[in-house]
């Protein structure tokens, strides 16, 4: 017996297009909508209207449902995650970090770091600290991250940072690698007692850190942010939404 089997390709018509505006590279500033018609020299751009923030989030939740994910496993210490941001916690441990600058010098050391909660938003990298060495809940307390180059609502200034890219650019600890591999090399805090709770001050503090004072972070040293990892977690919902 012959079995022929044969795979069926659809044919695909171009509908609509969308155009993307902007100043200069990288930005956008107007999104048109257009439809296409069809001709025998091939299809045609009609005229465009704006585009709304409604009609498009319509439209990419329309598509999403015919793009297929593979199923992944997801690494262990992600605590929330959709198609714009992804938040992970890191443990307490020690791990190297360097420092440049005038008052500190050129050091690195190994030190004791707290638990820290990072998170990507539309390409913003964000950080901030915890005062249990534990998976965070939904109420644990979150503190104002103790390092330079971060500033007090958390965002990175990532300066010359390496970031992830192409397959790493998901992968959490690919993003905490590259934290720890900057030189800090200035406080974006600058009110006392902003960063860190230490009466002689941040770079006494880093001084002696980095002088093996400490076996374990002093998380007493943290700064509260009267936030709550829910409450970050919703601002951050919002602004993945919103961008």
């Amino acid at each position: 017996m012959e079995v022929s089997i044969r795979q069926s390709i659809p044919n695909y018509d171009l509908h609509h297009a969308i155009l993307l505006y902007g100043s200069g590279r990288g930005s956008t500033d107007l999104v048109t909508i257009h439809d296409v018609a069809l001709t025998k020299a091939g299809p045609i751009i009609k005229e465009g209207r704006p585009a709304t923030k409604d009609a498009l989030l319509q439209m990419f939740e329309g598509v999403e449902q015919h793009v297929t994910r593979p199923l992944q496993l997801l690494h262990p210490d992600i605590l929330a995650a959709d198609n714009r941001c992804l938040v992970w916690w890191v443990p307490a441990q020690s791990r190297r970090i360097s420092f440049s600058c005038k008052e500190l010098g050129k050091r690195a050391a190994v030190v004791p770091h707290p638990a820290l909660v990072f998170a990507i938003i539309n390409y913003k990298w964000f950080v901030f600290a915890l005062d249990k060495n534990q998976r965070p809940s939904a109420d644990a307390a979150i503190s104002v991250a103790p390092y330079f180059n971060v500033w007090e609502a958390g965002n990175i200034c990532a300066g010359s940072t390496a970031l992830p890219k192409g397959n790493q650019a998901s992968n959490p600890d690919a993003w905490t690698n590259a934290f720890f591999k900057s030189a800090f090399t200035h406080p974006n805090v600058q009110t006392k007692n902003g960063l860190v709770k230490y009466p002689t001050g941040v770079f006494a503090f880093w001084r002696d850190m980095l002088d093996g004072k400490f076996k374990e972070f002093p998380t007493e040293c943290l700064v509260g942010t009267k936030r709550t990892l829910k409450s970050m977690l919703a601002q951050w919902g919002k602004e993945s939404v919103n961008a």
